[in-house]
């Protein structure tokens, strides 16, 4: 535990993410007691049982109200420990919260933020499949580039950092891979203690999607919301970890449009990157990966299991005609709403508001056209 005359510190592990959070997350909640016994706290949190057992979590922080609201009080509860570790990509974005309160507590608490940051070239197309697979994304990488700013992002807080005199500490994930988990461990010094309980290699946490699983839920998300591909792309990276993902590729253009907005955010990153771990902008691009025109009989089985509705081949077609009205850019009509929140009954039979609304729609079309439905 801590002596009376030391000042606990606290460590702020802030993504960015892709950049191997989860297994960080998954290692440290593995070994909750031991770091205890250590002097270092990684406080609890309602999704520890996700992170002990490998699967996609988010820390161990809620984003509302994160620093006064849950960091201070965590730690004033529980004085005995010399470290404090929170984890949460979630924060990366939502750093003003700490940068606004920090100065009440420096006479308090030793503070550091660690930085894990990524070559903007890997970022997008990586950030683009978490988007696609938690968020319900489902339009084109080119679209969703035009508002990625994870490195912008990352810049703009080491200069902050910078001018508060807050301590903090940058990775490269393009350069370190999978040596994240105990690089950042033995930085906080606690990889001895990890690695004398339950393994600080966790295995592939989170894992990209295959093109034609991301292409899957693209079209799921499109059709029946970010629920539903939400669903599917979790059971796909929780209970198929082993299988190797794809990130979609960058045409040149894309590519080049990518440098040139984030060469002076990654100058300035650079600054506080080793020699060897520089971000590198103009490394010969990857060779693109090679695509998967089909899931293969277990990615498809698996996905027959979780999916919320039993479809079958007519419905398919249904889908597929409603889904093609994207193209003539007309809204949705009453019609193929009804048709639209039908499946969805499938899926949630006894949902008040989807029966609600389909009854509401059934009535105003059956008095515009005066024929009851059977």
């Amino acid at each position: 535990m801590i002596a009376s005359d030391a000042r606990p510190k606290i460590v702020l592990h802030i993504g960015q993410g892709k950049t191997g959070t989860s297994a960080v997350q998954s290692a440290l909640a593995r070994n909750h007691e031991l770091l205890k016994g250590g002097g270092i706290l990684y406080p609890d949190h309602p999704s520890a049982e996700q992170a002990r057992a490998g699967h996609v979590m988010s820390g161990n922080l809620d984003p509302e109200n994160w620093f006064e609201g849950q960091v201070i009080p965590i730690v004033a509860a529980a004085p005995a420990y010399a470290t404090y570790i929170f984890s949460s990509e979630h924060l990366f974005r939502r750093m003003d919260e700490f940068l606004a309160a920090e100065g009440r507590y420096r006479d308090r608490y030793d503070f550091e933020i660690l930085l894990a940051v990524r070559s903007p070239i890997e970022t997008l197309p990586s950030v683009y499949q978490q988007a696609v697979k938690r968020g319900g994304y489902h339009d084109s990488i080119a679209s969703f580039a035009e508002h990625e700013t994870s490195t912008r992002i990352a810049a703009d807080l080491v200069a902050a950092f910078e001018r508060q005199g807050v301590a903090f500490t940058l990775f490269n994930y393009s350069v370190i891979r999978d040596a994240i988990v105990p690089r950042l461990l033995d930085h906080i010094g606690v990889r001895a203690i990890v690695e004398g309980g339950q393994a600080a290699t966790v295995g592939r946490v989170n894992r990209s999607l295959t093109l034609a699983e991301l292409a899957f839920v693209r079209f799921v998300n499109q059709i029946f919301g970010a629920d539903y591909g939400r669903l599917i792309a979790d059971a796909l990276v929780n209970e198929l970890p082993d299988v190797d993902g794809q990130l979609p590729p960058l045409d040149e253009a894309l590519r080049r449009a990518v440098i040139e907005r984030n060469r002076t955010a990654v100058d300035r990153l650079n600054l506080h990157l080793p020699e060897a771990e520089q971000i590198d902008l103009d490394a010969p691009p990857a060779p693109p990966p090679i695509a998967a025109e089909m899931l293969s009989p277990e990615q498809a089985s698996l996905i027959r299991r979780v999916f919320p509705s039993a479809l079958t081949p007519a419905d398919g077609v249904i889908l597929r005609d409603i889904a093609m009205t994207h193209e003539s850019a007309a809204p949705l009509s009453r019609d193929d709403a009804i048709r639209l929140m039908e499946y969805a009954q499938k899926a949630r039979p006894n949902g008040q508001i989807i029966a609600g609304k389909l009854a509401e729609w059934r009535a105003a079309r059956e008095a515009e056209t005066g024929t009851a439905e059977g």
